[in-house]
């Protein structure tokens, strides 16, 4: 957590959740820690780790087991892929091609550099 950044800690915390499901570290039907285990191991206050694991809820992404504790929606890393691709096919591609227009690089020059550098990551 960065408490210096202008982003409520308990959104910080629900997207290192977000995080941790996406990358397959926290899988579906798995249970989460508790908020007294997150909120020692973070060192926040359990209101702050309530709010966090609430909005994770109301998104369809935990669930609540009475008595048992919170654990990950079965679909949750589908959902979280799906958002966060047309993000990326919505935000950032259409950021990266206005910012090749600024700088003048064409088409095929910037498909040219995707491609060396999707080599260059895989």
């Amino acid at each position: 957590m960065n408490f210096d950044q202008k982003t409520p800690i308990y959104q910080q915390l629900a997207e290192s959740i977000r995080q941790d499901i996406l990358s397959g570290a926290l899988a579906a039907e798995m249970a989460i820690p508790s908020v007294r285990q997150i909120s020692v191991e973070y060192g926040l206050n359990p209101q702050t780790v309530l709010n966090a694991t609430q909005l994770l809820i109301q998104e369809g992404l935990l669930e609540k087991r009475r008595g048992l504790g919170m654990f990950v929606q079965s679909n949750a890393r589908n959902q979280l892929n799906k958002s966060a691709s047309d993000r990326f096919k919505n935000e950032t591609i259409q950021a990266l091609v206005q910012e090749a227009q600024l700088l003048s690089i064409s088409q095929g020059d910037l498909i040219k550099l995707i491609q060396k550098n999707y080599r260059e990551e895989v």
